[in-house]
Parts: C-alpha cells; sequence; structure tokens
C-alpha cells in the first residue's frame, strides 16, 4: 500500500511540473556576462590618445588596445578606459587597477624590473617642441642655459641633461597640455618627449609651435602588464603580431598619425620583453654543417661582407632581412649619418640549437664600438635571433628578429 501512495505521489509530481513547465517562462541558464577590461590610457596625446567630442579615447594607442581587447574575446563597449599618466603607470598595474596599460610606455631596464612588457608595437624617439619663431634651438645641445618642460614620471629631460645639455633648466607638469601651454606663454623654451606626441601637438598649434625633427634616441612603445604574468604578455605579443601582419597597424597610422606630419619608423620587430634565453645546445650533437653555416653569417656580418651574407639567406627572406640588419647597424641610419660613421659593431654567436634534422635556432649577440655616448639610448646592444631551415642539404637563414640589450 505504501508503495501505490509513493507511486501516485510520483505521478502527480510529474504532472505538476510537466504543467508548470507549459505556464513558466522558460528557466534556461542565463548567458554569462560578457568579458570587460580595464585599459589605462592617457588622455592628452594628439595622435596617440584624447577624448573626443563624445568624451571617448581615439588615436593610434586606443586602436592598438581595442584591437589587442578584441584578439582577447572583448568588445569595444566593454572596455573601461582609466588615465593613466606617467608618473601612474607602474602602480596601476600593479595593484591591479588595471589590467594593462597603452600609454606610450617606453620600454627600459628600470622599468622591467617593475612590470612586464608585450611588444614593442611602436618606435618613436626623442625629439624638441618649440614656438615657430624659434632659431636658436635645433638639435639638443643647444639647450644649454634654456628651459625644457616634460611631463612629471618621464625621463625625457633627464636625458638631456646627462648627455647632451649641462646646464639645461629642467621643469615638469603633471600633463604634457601644460608643458605646451608653458611653451605657448614664454614661460619654458622646448618641450621634450618622443617625436609622436610632439607631431600631434605641433598639428594642433600650426603656426605657433614646430618640431625641430632631430630624434637623438630610439624608444620602443610596450604594452605594459602586471609584473610576471606571462600568459597575459605572450597573448597581447601575439595580439599585436597580428595588427601589424593583417594591415590594421598602418590603417591606425595612417588615421591618427600621418595627419600630424609625423615620419614613423617602420613597423617595429615584435618579441616578447622580456625574453627567455636560449640554452645552448652541446656542439657535439649538433649538425656539423648546421655550426659552420652559423658561424659563416656571423664572420660575413663582421667582414660587411652582404653579397656573402645573402648566400646563406633564404631568398625569400632576404629582403626583409637586409632591412633588419641596415636598420638597426649605425652606419647606415639615416637620420644621424656622419654622427656616428665611425661606429662599428662585432657579432658573436651565443647559442645555437637543433630541434629536427631541418630546423634550428641561433642567437648572436651584436656589440656596438666608438657610438658617442650622447647616442648610446639610440644605438643599444641588439641580440639577434635567427630561424635556421635546411634545404636540399643546405643550411639557409630564413628569419631574423631583433631585441634591444636595455643598458
Amino acid at each position: 500500500m505504501k508503495r501505490v501512495v509513493r507511486t501516485a505521489a510520483i505521478t502527480a509530481g510529474l504532472v505538476l511540473a510537466s504543467c508548470g513547465q507549459e505556464t513558466r517562462p522558460d528557466t534556461a541558464a542565463p548567458a554569462p556576462p560578457p568579458r570587460t577590461l580595464t585599459i589605462g590610457i592617457k588622455f592628452d596625446q594628439p595622435g596617440l590618445s584624447t577624448r573626443g567630442p563624445d568624451g571617448k579615447p581615439r588615436g593610434f594607442d586606443v586602436d592598438t588596445a581595442v584591437y589587442i581587447a578584441g584578439k582577447l574575446g572583448v568588445q569595444p563597449e566593454h572596455i573601461t578606459w582609466r588615465e593613466a599618466r606617467s608618473d601612474q603607470r607602474e602602480n596601476l598595474l600593479n595593484s591591479g587597477t588595471v589590467d594593462f596599460v597603452v600609454a606610450s610606455y617606453s620600454i627600459t631596464a628600470g622599468r622591467q624590473q617593475l612590470v612586464s612588457f608585450a611588444g614593442p608595437y611602436l618606435l618613436a624617439g626623442q625629439d624638441l617642441l618649440v614656438r615657430q619663431s624659434e632659431r636658436g634651438i635645433t638639435r639638443p645641445e643647444d639647450l644649454n642655459g634654456r628651459t625644457v618642460c616634460t611631463a612629471e614620471g618621464s625621463t625625457s629631460a633627464e636625458k638631456i641633461r646627462r648627455s647632451f645639455a649641462r646646464s639645461v633648466e629642467l621643469s615638469t607638469r603633471d600633463t604634457y597640455d601644460r608643458c605646451v601651454a608653458d611653451l605657448i606663454a614664454g614661460t619654458v623654451d622646448a618641450v621634450s618627449t618622443d617625436d609622436v606626441i610632439l607631431a600631434g601637438f605641433a598639428a594642433e598649434h600650426v603656426g605657433t609651435l614646430k618640431l625641430v625633427g632631430h630624434r637623438f634616441t630610439r624608444e620602443r612603445y610596450g604594452v605594459g602588464i602586471r609584473k610576471g604574468d606571462i600568459d597575459l604578455q605572450a597573448r597581447i605579443t601575439s595580439a599585436i603580431r597580428m595588427m601589424i601582419a593583417d594591415g590594421s597597424w598602418r590603417r591606425a597610422m595612417e588615421t591618427h598619425l600621418s595627419a600630424t606630419g609625423y615620419r614613423p619608423f617602420a613597423a617595429p620587430l615584435v618579441f616578447n620583453a622580456p625574453d627567455r634565453a636560449l640554452t645552448p645546445a652541446d656542439p657535439t650533437t649538433l649538425d656539423p654543417d648546421l655550426l659552420r653555416t652559423t658561424r659563416a653569417i656571423a664572420a660575413t656580418s663582421n667582414a660587411r661582407d652582404w653579397e656573402g651574407f645573402r648566400t646563406l639567406v633564404c631568398p625569400e627572406t632576404a629582403d626583409a632581412i637586409d632591412e633588419i640588419v641596415t636598420h638597426y647597424t649605425p652606419q647606415y641610419d639615416k637620420s644621424l649619418a656622419t654622427e656616428v660613421k665611425n661606429a662599428g659593431f662585432t657579432n658573436t654567436i651565443t647559442g645555437v640549437t637543433q630541434t629536427d634534422p631541418n630546423a634550428a635556432t641561433f642567437v648572436f649577440h651584436e656589440a656596438f664600438t666608438n657610438v658617442p655616448e650622447k647616442y648610446k639610448q639610440y644605438f643599444k646592444d641588439i641580440d639577434y635571433t635567427g630561424t635556421m631551415v635546411r634545404r636540399n642539404g643546405e643550411w639557409k637563414l630564413c628569419a631574423l628578429d631583433a631585441d634591444f640589450v636595455e643598458p
């Protein structure tokens, strides 16, 4: 009897449940909330990142941040923008206030002790912004006895004092907007930071301000990440590579920076800074022909035997590799020209690994000599990573990446 009653109760329950399903709304699990990101950005850099009339930021840095967010699965409407002034960036990252920072953030050895970087996504060079009527300032050495302004937390003015003009007077403001206002008012003689930033201000004040047009450092802008977040670092670096490869980088450059008169460097070589060191393999385990070829690559480069060098390179990538090598070699630099004509370099193989019979990787260190002290920030030593492929029994260099070695 108990079993009959229990069966009836269960049956009634099922009937009630089915009736309820007909009258209640859909009870399917709700969709998960959309992913969100908080990104640190600057609001005072024309061409890179400023607030538009609608209050939303726009510029090259903004487009870069939006592209990266998209590759991380976050749509623009789910991004929260947080101002990241130069002196605030490390605190914003390491406190977890922002997920990453895209704010003209130069990769330096000191900053790498505090945060991690992905990229770089842009190369820039320090320059000077002066009044249109100024005739006495054409290079940083002309700033002795003059006053230069830069933003708090920036290292730009101190670089001038240390390497170019020891008696320069330094002025700092919390934003570059205020430095520019001081320049227009005549209370400072120049504003110094990277040319890509200054070109934007010059374009905003045509006829009043001008860019000197003499780059004297080379700055690599990276995406700042909380120290040690290797996974996010790798994912953002991958996104930057895709942005350059699919043409989005060039389109953002043309949209936001070409109109300012900025003369950009080529798209940067993107690495995952700081790169993991290559552990050299035991030479006795490597193909002897591989070792001979890598040594020949270093030897022909050191001898400036570029025709011999090209015979060791894959034909389809020879032009791209030539561009990399000459772009970072003082004698071929078009900006400084005669000032570094006596500079030299030496390449040394520091490690070779062989992943299979037909593929290998090697690293060689390029050390520069006779570079004037004031341009050590422009020509830093370089670690090149080469990808080797064996075709028809011959090893060839088919790809080359470069990473500046921070002093």
